[in-house]
């Protein structure tokens, strides 16, 4: 049996507040995320500058919900989620791509009393709504 994974954990500054709109009957948010390389100095003394590279996030249901309540731009997160990749069509005729990161979880950090350090956590099941695994073949993955 072949397994795979489409896991991102990403650590940065939230570029904008999040955009909060309803879908049906569903809350969806959207705002962009920025996570950084540090700077550093090769062996020859070249310096290689920081560089920051930006991230579509989506969140979904209660999660956008909280995010609309506690997200704010300028806050560092980490938020846990999966790859997705859209396309869509430009103005121009041709196709256009996306990568958005699909976030199951967000953890904020140390905050002010009241301001949850962890917005997703109503979202992830208690250990006893998790499906059990499926019987293990013997192989370690």
């Amino acid at each position: 049996m072949s397994r795979s994974l489409n896991q991102v954990t990403l650590i940065g500054n939230v570029g904008k507040d999040p955009e909060v709109r309803t879908v049906g009957d569903t809350k969806v948010a959207t705002f962009s995320l920025a996570t950084s390389t540090g700077g550093y100095k090769k062996s020859d003394g070249t310096e290689v500058p920081e560089k920051t590279q930006w991230h579509s996030i989506v969140l979904w249901r209660g999660l956008a919900e909280l995010a609309e309540k506690y997200i704010k731009k300028g806050d560092k997160i980490t938020v846990l989620g999966s790859l997705s990749y859209r396309e869509y069509e430009k103005k121009d005729g041709g196709k256009g791509y996306v990568t958005d990161i699909i976030g199951y979880d967000v953890i904020l950090p140390k905050q002010e009393s009241n301001r949850p350090p962890q917005v997703g956590e109503a979202d992830i099941p208690a250990p006893t709504e998790v499906p059990p695994m499926p019987p293990s073949d013997g192989l370690p993955w």
